[in-house]
């Protein structure tokens, strides 16, 4: 699996989620990386990610329906008395936030497959030799957030047969600080084994990487042309905006514009689960 091959293709699902506002085309996205994720990674080995990023989604949604007291269709109203929750609790806020949700779980979840099906150093022979050192720096960044699960998962579990059970936030701390601290620990060895390799006292070498497949080629393809084909279809004005304020509508559907985001579909036929 090419690593420039995925973030074409993850940067064209973030291009697509981030310049439209229209919550239809970011459903056929979402469903996209979702299925490419499944395809390529797994549902079971997600699963943590998925939890998570359902609860950010889940608090971006309640954010905006707590906060944005706008639109026509009232749902029900607090006493405006109550400091930042009192006022109309709108159909139309619910459902911008409910967009937004799905703009934060899109865009988590294309740039997923970069940590959890790529390698460490595939995603640093992916950049040039010019970019070495940020290359070493997203490779360490991408390792940080499976790391950081497994460890917590390892804590969870030591804790519980030392009889440790929740029992309510504050007891959270017996999980977070071991954690912190592992993630502390970890980051030290990291920087010393860098150093104890030489890390920017010369010239990156690597292992020749293999060359891209037709696969490969196919999938930067795709994503090169659902790019262009948006950036096109928006200044034509067939990618139309979607507003629900001030009162709610469905949003316009355009056929081409379905037709480029069901191409990022593709990785669902070429990704298969390298576990």
């Amino acid at each position: 699996m090419n690593a420039r091959a995925v973030a074409a293709w993850s940067f064209a699902c973030l291009f697509v989620v981030l310049f439209t506002t229209n919550p239809a085309y970011k459903v056929l996205v979402l469903a996209a990386a979702l299925s490419a994720l499944a395809a390529g990674v797994g549902l079971a080995r997600a699963r943590g990610l998925l939890f998570g990023v359902a609860l950010i989604s889940a608090f971006a949604l309640l954010l905006n329906f707590v906060s944005a007291h706008l639109g026509s269709t009232v749902l029900f109203s607090l006493p405006p008395e109550i400091p930042g929750l009192g006022g109309p609790y709108t159909l139309e806020a619910l459902a911008y936030g409910a967009s937004g949700g799905i703009t934060i779980a899109t865009a988590i979840l294309a740039a997923a497959p970069l940590s959890l099906m790529l390698r460490t150093y595939e995603v640093m022979d992916a950049l040039p030799a010019s970019l070495s050192r940020t290359g070493a720096a997203i490779a360490a960044s991408l390792n940080l957030v499976p790391t950081v699960a497994t460890s917590f998962a390892e804590v969870g579990e030591a804790q519980r047969l030392r009889g440790w059970r929740p029992r309510g936030p504050r007891s959270w701390a017996e999980i977070v600080v071991p954690v912190v601290l592992t993630s502390v620990e970890g980051s030290i060895q990291l920087a010393e084994s860098m150093e104890a390799r030489g890390f920017g006292a010369g010239t990156r070498t690597s292992m020749a990487a293999a060359p891209p497949q037709r696969a490969d080629r196919l999938l930067v393809t795709v994503s090169a042309v659902v790019v262009v084909g948006f950036v096109l279809a928006r200044a034509w004005g067939l990618a139309s905006d979607w507003a629900p304020y001030p009162t709610l509508s469905l949003p316009a559907l355009d056929p081409w514009v379905c037709a480029l985001c069901l191409l990022l579909f593709t990785p669902v036929l070429l990704w298969r689960s390298r576990d």
